[in-house]
């Protein structure tokens, strides 16, 4: 299969991008707010910033699962039958799924004790997003070359 079929389009690419980079930014933006708050070191100013940052989080989550399932038709499908990419592709999906369960977690689940829990393994898998992207971006480019 060519090359080609297998890559988003220039529009679902930027889009996608953007909405990944928002949410990495927002997530990593409120858990650092959240931090000095917990410290109690975060200044009125920077606190007030909080409930903001949760809610673009949250929109771009939505935007970023909307997308990213527009892909299982077309990309994930294709690259699926053409055997390309299948195990970091299996992982990517697998990762994007455990920060939506865990974000959702995070947003519904009312026992403090399990909220911990969910709220560090969703930041550290937050972190991790853009790496495992990238690796599957490279693979994936690798792959579709031979």
């Amino acid at each position: 299969m060519k090359r080609r079929g297998l890559q988003l389009s220039r529009a679902q690419r930027r889009t996608l991008y953007a909405a990944s980079l928002t949410l990495l930014i927002s997530g990593l933006s409120w858990a650092w707010i959240q931090r000095l708050d917990e410290a109690g070191e975060a200044a009125e100013s920077v606190r007030r910033w909080k409930p903001a940052l949760i809610a673009v989080h949250g929109w771009s989550a939505m935007l970023f699962v909307l997308l990213f399932g527009t892909l299982l038709g077309g990309h994930i499908r294709r690259a699926w039958h053409a055997r390309k990419n299948r195990k970091n592709g299996v992982l990517l999906v697998c990762l994007v799924a455990s920060l939506t369960l865990s974000g959702y977690a995070l947003y519904y689940t009312a026992d403090e004790s399990w909220r911990e829990l969910f709220s560090s393994f969703h930041l550290w898998l937050g972190i991790a997003s853009p790496l495992f992207l990238l690796w599957h971006i490279r693979a994936g480019q690798r792959a579709t070359m031979r």
